[in-house]
């Protein structure tokens, strides 16, 4: 898995993430139509609501999956004395995974009156944390893999952007990715031996 999501081109992984990412609004959308009629309309709007949750749940392991490759594998080629420790990165990749499941339900089927929502307010703030952390976590690990030195949050605030803003950052992202992937695995390109 981490294979692919390191080797993977920037435009096939944008549209992997983005088509989930689209068809899980879309279905929300129809099932926001829907959801207060009854008969075969309210069938097909709980039908639409679990389709829905099932893509937003591959489309969010899936970024989850690509950060974690993508850190791990940042993380492995850079140096030893800037390398960042991973085991808070672990942590926050771990906990939306874990956290966002039961949390979509629970915002979906609770009405938003009931006082017992509140307490998926802290829970929610430290999942939006490990997310940050994450893209922090990946960027100032491109920099420091990609340059060999100490890097400021001015020197990685532009990688920090693009993967916040994932389906633009991923085209600039990814090709660094790539390269650095390619260098450690040289992976040059077959040449057949010459049959002389």
């Amino acid at each position: 898995m981490a294979n692919f999501f390191l080797r993977v081109k920037h435009w096939q992984i944008f549209l992997f993430l983005i088509v989930f990412m689209l068809v899980t609004q879309l279905l929300t959308l129809l099932f926001r139509l829907v959801e207060h009629r009854s008969g075969t309309l309210a069938a097909l709007a709980a039908f639409l609501y679990l389709i829905g949750i099932g893509l937003f749940l591959l489309f969010l392991f899936s970024f989850l999956g690509w950060l974690a490759s993508v850190g791990f594998f940042l993380a492995s080629i850079t140096q030893p004395a800037l390398k960042l420790k991973t085991k808070f990165f672990r942590f926050a990749l771990i906990y939306p995974a874990v956290y966002f499941p039961p949390a979509t339900v629970a915002l979906n089927l609770v009405p938003t009156d009931n006082p017992s929502i509140l307490v998926i307010i802290p829970l929610h703030l430290l999942a939006a944390f490990c997310m940050f952390y994450n893209f922090y976590f990946v960027a100032k690990s491109l920099v420091l893999a990609g340059s060999g030195k100490p890097a400021s949050f001015l020197n990685y605030a532009a990688s920090f952007f693009l993967l916040w803003f994932f389906p633009v950052g991923i085209w600039i992202i990814q090709p660094k990715v790539n390269r650095l992937y390619g260098k450690t695995t040289n992976t040059a390109p077959f040449v057949p031996a010459s049959t002389d």
